[in-house]
């Protein structure tokens, strides 16, 4: 999985490829000092996201979780049909706001 971090007045996170449980590890290090910075807005792009897996989706909650308990906003966009279709079976659709 390829990840690249855009800064500016939203983080923009975008993957490319699978998340899954070696990869999310990769993503938990880039995540972690954006949790712990200034950003207020945070934006992961899937437009190139081919799978993820349920460590891929535990790092999608942390997300969600540290950004809003830090006043912030955190948010999909451009989620491939795939992804959508494992978002809306866990339910993670209803908690997590998606473009």
């Amino acid at each position: 999985m390829k990840i690249t971090i855009e800064n500016g007045k939203e983080t923009v996170i975008n993957l490319s490829g699978q998340l899954d449980t070696l990869t999310s590890i990769d993503l938990e290090k880039e995540i972690t000092p954006i949790l712990q910075g200034e950003a207020q807005t945070v934006v992961l792009n899937g437009a190139e996201l081919t799978y993820i897996s349920s460590a891929g989706l535990r790092l999608l909650l942390t997300l969600q979780k540290g950004m809003k308990s830090k006043g912030g906003s955190f948010r999909l966009k451009n989620i491939q049909n795939e992804i959508m279709e494992i978002l809306n079976i866990t339910g993670f659709s209803h908690i997590l706001t998606i473009e």
